[in-house]
């Protein structure tokens, strides 16, 4: 059986991004990858999420493959949005919830930009 269709690339992990009042809400989901393999650090206002598997895990043959099944990594640059400092992830079932605050600026901004909008509308 052979299936020509969109191909995601193989050794990458889907996200959702989504902007809260005081936070962004990163959701990975990694299913398969223990939560003892799933690392996220922080280079140079870039959040890296990193995630492995047992070398026995990636020897599989496929008819069509969705999910990753070797060593996968994530790079997410921040425009200096975020306190990096008070960065909060949860582990939950195959799904890695990153929550990444806001900076009180960036919060401010945002307000600005809601209330100029209200005001012009």
């Amino acid at each position: 059986m052979y299936t020509q269709e969109y191909r995601r690339p193989r050794y990458n992990v889907p996200i959702n991004i989504e902007e809260r009042d005081d936070c962004y809400r990163l959701t990975a989901y990694v299913p398969g990858y223990p939560e003892e393999n799933i690392r996220t650090h922080i280079i140079n206002d870039t959040l890296v999420i990193t995630g492995s598997r047992d070398e026995d895990d990636a020897i599989i043959e496929f008819l069509k493959q969705e999910f990753p099944v070797k060593d996968f990594e994530r790079s997410l640059h921040l425009n200096g949005l975020v306190d990096t400092a008070c960065i909060n992830t949860r582990f939950n079932a195959g799904v890695l919830t990153i929550f990444l605050p806001k900076k009180q600026e960036a919060s401010l901004h945002h307000i600005r930009q809601q209330l100029e909008a209200s005001l012009a509308g």
